[in-house]
């Protein structure tokens, strides 16, 4: 990142470490007993419209939700379709998929991480947040996801 950024990634703290399982209540179990997560809300699967890698798509997703100390811990179960969350599955992984960082400006952002070569992965919409996961996996070894609470009139100007 330049010094002339508007943004300073170092700032930030992760709010979340989503983790990709074949099966989240076996894990939701695991994290509660091992690691003392708190008891995690598990939600019915849930159909969503994302953008992969420039193609848009539907695909179905089960998530749960608990907390270790101050961070979320965000569960997710592909149950049908194609996202970065199945790819995962199918290279044979299953754990930490993504760190996740609440941002004020997730444009610019990503502006910042596309100057570097970093190209978008996947994002979308859920409820009142923009979501966009960034293609780190190489420098980091994970995936880094910037959220951002939709504000009035961003929806129809979305594009990344």
């Amino acid at each position: 990142m330049d010094n002339e950024s508007q943004i300073d990634i170092k700032t930030l703290r992760p709010n979340q470490l989503g983790y990709v399982y074949k099966d989240i209540e076996k894990h939701a179990k695991i994290m509660e007993s091992f690691l003392g997560a708190s008891k995690f809300v598990i939600f019915d699967p849930l159909e969503l419209d994302v953008t992969v890698r420039g193609v848009k798509k539907k695909f179905t997703i089960k998530s749960g939700f608990g907390r270790i100390f101050d961070t979320e811990i965000e569960l997710l179960q592909p149950v049908e379709g194609e996202s970065i969350y199945t790819e995962f599955l199918e290279e044979g992984r299953e754990g930490l998929h993504h760190v996740s960082y609440k941002v004020d400006n997730i444009s610019a952002y990503i502006d910042e991480f596309k100057k570097t070569g970093i190209k978008v992965l996947q994002w979308g919409l859920l409820v009142k947040l923009v979501y966009v996961y960034l293609d780190t996996e190489k420098i980091f070894n994970t995936i880094i996801e910037f959220t951002e609470e939709l504000k009035r009139g961003m929806r129809n100007t979305l594009s990344f």
